[in-house]
């Protein structure tokens, strides 16, 4: 049944409430691509499988009573691995009918999964973003036209399109760089020391705070460290010790939690671990993918 009663009884619910506008959760770790440099880390095999939804439930229960939240996305990895995706989707959309609910996908399992069609049309308010991580690869194009030829969209330019009856978004994108957030190899991994202001003007994920292991985070790549520096044996390393376990709990004091998300846009001192500018960290993206299908 729906956390709320109507949608008058959302906004009295949450109006006093710290209110970030996206939110995004792992619902799986592992990926059908691997894409050097990727901020969640989910280019080298990370362990940890997928995210059940009942336990995903059992922490939204709890956050969408302190915290409002716009636009919550499902990210990974690849979403679509999860075996419960579906029964994420359905129960997201009637238990939490005022939020929106993005799923970030890279489009390579879309065509075993074409239920996620039928669920937008269902529920309304789903918004596919779909990232385009090789432009030469025929299952992309296909899987962009049958979604554009199920709903009568309206184009609203840059790679985006508006559904307003079901209050669908649509959106592509194709990066041609990527930027990599730590110094040396995964096996040697290592943080930059920056200033946090100098890195947060280069970072793409500025307003994308992270939900995972029933904690919030700034941003994936923070939120994902621990397990990343785990897989490697790192998690000793001096270096990353002020950077490790840097995310607050859901049951936290309501002014811990108002300084999270007051800070969501800003630099942070965990900024620090990411480059500037001057570490000339970018690389071309499309040469670097491999393919695990």
């Amino acid at each position: 049944m729906p956390l709320w009663n109507d949608f008058g009884h959302f906004e009295r619910l949450t109006a006093g409430l710290p209110r970030v506008q996206l939110l995004e959760t792992m619902a799986t770790f592992s990926c059908t691509l691997a894409c050097r440099s990727c901020t969640n880390y989910s280019d080298y095999g990370m362990k940890g499988g997928y995210v059940r939804w009942a336990q995903m439930q059992e922490w939204l229960d709890l956050l969408f009573t302190r915290l409002r939240v716009d636009c919550f996305s499902i990210i990974g990895g690849e979403p679509f691995l999860n075996p419960e995706l579906r029964l994420w989707i359905e129960n997201f959309r009637e238990r939490y009918p005022y939020v929106m609910l993005m799923i970030l996908s890279n489009a390579t399992l879309l065509d075993k999964n074409w239920w996620i069609l039928d669920s937008m049309e269902k529920h309304g308010m789903i918004y596919l973003k779909l990232t385009n991580h090789q432009p030469n690869a025929g299952y992309f194009q296909a899987a962009k036209q049958v979604i554009l030829d199920r709903f009568p969209w309206r184009y609203e330019g840059d790679n985006q399109w508006f559904e307003p009856n079901k209050i669908l978004d649509l959106r592509i994108e194709s990066p041609d760089t990527f930027l990599r957030t730590f110094r040396g190899e995964y096996a040697n991994m290592k943080p930059y020391d920056s200033d946090p202001a100098e890195a947060f003007k280069i970072c793409n994920q500025q307003i994308c705070p992270l939900l995972v292991d029933g904690k919030l985070y700034k941003c994936s790549s923070i939120g994902m460290l621990d397990r990343a520096l785990s897989d490697h044996g790192l998690s000793q390393d001096q270096d990353w010790q002020p950077y490790k376990d840097s995310g607050i709990a859901l049951d936290c004091d309501d002014s811990v939690l108002k300084a999270w998300a007051d800070n969501i846009g800003k630099p942070h001192r965990v900024c620090r671990m990411c480059p500037t500018p001057n570490d000339r960290p970018f690389h071309g993206h499309y040469d670097t993918v491999i393919s695990r299908i």
